[in-house]
């Protein structure tokens, strides 16, 4: 499929079986079948088996690929990787755009802990995600699983950010910080547990489905900004600030919960597994095929995990990773070889982008009548809608065309730097609005200001969109598919990572402009 995959470097694979499974059997031995491995040999992704549960919803025999975003909500596993993207993000998008509420009510705006709390929170939440992405890529297994202890990792956050909002009062500043550090470390963890997981196996479905995910993402922008955006109009008393955002903690719980239920609805964990059932002979395939095959070094070791009885194996259908499994570990140099244009484009645009949330939080309104706690959530909604458009878009056959190159998305992601410039500008020609109660500035400003951070959010999301559904395509089969899902969110946390840091020296920069 890619060029590069002819090269020796890429026909290097570990075969990882449990034990027993080699022991006392010959590949001549092993069984074959006609059956194809995975979900989307069926010809049509969407499409549900006569076997299948009641519960599974058939659709159209148009692919999905083609259909109308409204018609795709009709597919039960899309609508279910939709659900679980905008469950994915929403917890970060609640508590960056949240970061006003932190600064002004818990940290009181002028202490260092109020200054330094966005960087800070982006800091603690991309290391740490970068570093649990990296653990968890080079274990390429349990990916269900994965999905579901994420979710769950999420809501334990969020219910402690309830209690928290209410007790925060009786706590030192210093504590409050670290406090909310360390739930912000164990949020990212479940987000890289559950990303790791749902883009593992949408990868394997097809490049539809990975969309789904990156549309959901975004929608999860949108909404909790829209949600503080309005709570802005509400008052300033502390009462109806902190009902406010206990009430906005409480429906990140909520929605997470829902993603929960529509994962274990949809089983689309369990139609990933049956492509690896042992006992239906389909696995044969991939072993003899790998095993025959001139082209591919295959090394046989180890195992991941071993069942006691037949009885376990037989039920480790329902129990989604429960059980044997007999994996291709794909090396890291194999998926650079075949991503290494669309991995920089993911690492590039989130580098870039991690910015937008220091300029965002200090570039003030100096001509529209609204006050800076007011123009502040606009500006994260008017971003998020960008990004959300960018993503919807990134579908468009022109973009899914072969000649839209995995380099020409890189380069694509480069240009977004130019951007960084312009915001400067702004900060430095509205530094001196209160934007509170003066507004003797031009609207015209603000309105370009807006326009600026809108398109700067399509860019985003029209690049993360467009490289992830572009990563199946580039890759031959289904071990590879679910090893990417790990790989190419080492770049993401990566890139959100370096661009957490780098926008420590953005705060001092944008200290001296305001000074």
């Amino acid at each position: 499929m890619n060029a590069s995959a002819n090269t020796d470097a890429t026909k290097k694979y570990v075969l990882a079986v449990p034990e027993p499974a080699l022991g006392d059997t010959h590949p001549e031995e092993l069984p074959l079948s006609g059956d194809n491995r995975g979900p989307q040999d069926d010809g049509h992704l969407g499409e549900v088996d006569d076997n299948d549960s009641d519960g599974e919803q058939s659709v159209s025999a148009e692919p999905l690929g083609t259909l109308p975003f409204k018609k795709k909500l009709n597919n039960l596993p899309y609508i279910t990787f939709f659900t679980i993207g905008i469950g994915l993000l929403w917890p970060w998008n609640c508590i960056l755009s949240a970061s006003q509420y932190f600064k002004h009510d818990i940290f009181k705006d002028t202490s260092i802990w109020a200054k330094i709390f966005t960087s800070s929170m982006m800091s603690f939440s991309t290391i740490s995600s970068m570093l649990f992405n990296i653990y968890l890529a080079k274990r390429q297994y349990k990916y269900s699983r994965r999905v579901i202890n994420g979710l769950t990792w999420e809501i334990v956050v969020f219910v402690i950010m309830c209690f928290f909002t209410i007790l925060h009062f009786l706590l030192p500043k210093w504590f409050n910080f670290f406090f909310i550090m360390t739930l912000v470390v164990i949020s990212s963890m479940g987000t890289a547990m559950t990303q790791n997981g749902i883009m593992a196996i949408a990868n394997v479905f097809g490049s539809e489905y990975s969309q789904g995910v990156m549309v959901g993402q975004a929608v999860a922008g949108v909404l909790p900004s829209l949600v503080l955006f309005a709570l802005a109009f509400i008052g300033n008393s502390s009462v109806s600030t902190t009902g406010g955002i206990l009430l906005y903690f409480f429906t990140t719980t909520f929605v997470v919960t829902v993603c929960v239920a529509m994962f274990s609805v949809s089983k689309i964990s369990r139609k990933v597994k049956d492509g690896w059932n042992t006992e239906d002979g389909r696995i044969s395939d991939v072993l003899l095929g790998s095993l025959r095959s001139n082209e591919e070094e295959i090394r046989v070791v180890g195992r991941i995990d071993q069942v006691d009885d037949e009885d376990h194996l037989n039920n480790s259908d329902d129990n989604g990773d429960d059980g044997e499994e007999l994996k291709l570990k794909v090396p890291f140099e194999v998926l650079f070889a075949k991503l290494k244009y669309l991995v920089l484009s993911i690492f590039t645009t989130f580098v870039v982008t991690l910015v937008f949330p220091v300029f965002a939080s200090a570039t003030y309104v100096t001509g529209l009548p609204l006050t800076n706690a007011q123009y502040i959530p606009l500006i994260f909604t008017l971003w998020n809608l960008g990004d959300l458009y960018g993503r919807v878009i990134a579908d468009w056959p022109m973009f899914r065309d072969q000649r839209f190159t995995p380099r020409k998305t890189f380069i694509y992601s480069l240009l977004r730097v130019t951007a960084i410039p312009l915001f400067l500008m702004f900060t430095a020609v509205t530094s001196s609005s209160s934007g509170d109660e003066d507004h003797n500035g031009s609207i015209v400003v603000d309105l370009c200001y807006m326009l600026l951070q809108f398109l700067f959010g399509v860019t985003n999301g029209h690049v993360i969109s467009m490289s992830f559904m572009k990563v199946p395509e580039q890759l031959d089969n289904d071990d590879e598919k679910e090893a990417a899902g790990g790989f190419t969110n080492v770049f993401v946390s990566t890139g959100l990572a370096l661009g957490s840091i780098i926008s420590y020296v953005f705060v001092f920069i944008i200290d001296s402009i305001i000074r």
